[in-house]
């Protein structure tokens, strides 16, 4: 079993984008990238004590690893920006969706 940073399907004990949103809602170090930053990492460092543990193979560690990298080390400014700004329209979206007494994206309120 992996821990499944950045995908929901390798683990069914995984929840890895509600977990993100969580973060970023919580927003523990007051700075929403700075708390999804230190959320992947903590991710990480879980991952790695799993495989060192036996838990996990090599394979699951590797994944998370590079899924860290592509995410955080291996992207260009200005599509950080463009990431947080989709974000950000994502949470309000989610925010008015709930003012507004609907729970999913796909329900109208006019019907």
């Amino acid at each position: 079993m992996c821990y499944g940073l950045g995908d929901d399907d390798r683990s069914k004990y995984s929840n890895y984008t509600g977990s993100v949103k969580l973060a970023r809602k919580l927003n523990p170090m007051e700075d929403k990238q700075i708390s999804e930053l230190v959320f992947d990492v903590l991710c990480l460092i879980y991952s790695a004590d799993w495989y060192k543990s036996g838990d996990t193979g090599e394979d699951c560690y590797e994944k998370d690893l590079e899924f860290f990298k592509q995410k955080w080390l291996k992207v260009e400014p200005n599509d950080l920006i463009k990431r947080e700004i989709d974000q950000a329209v994502e949470e309000a979206r989610d925010s008015l969706y709930i003012t507004f007494g609907l729970k999913h994206r796909d329900e109208r309120v006019y019907e």
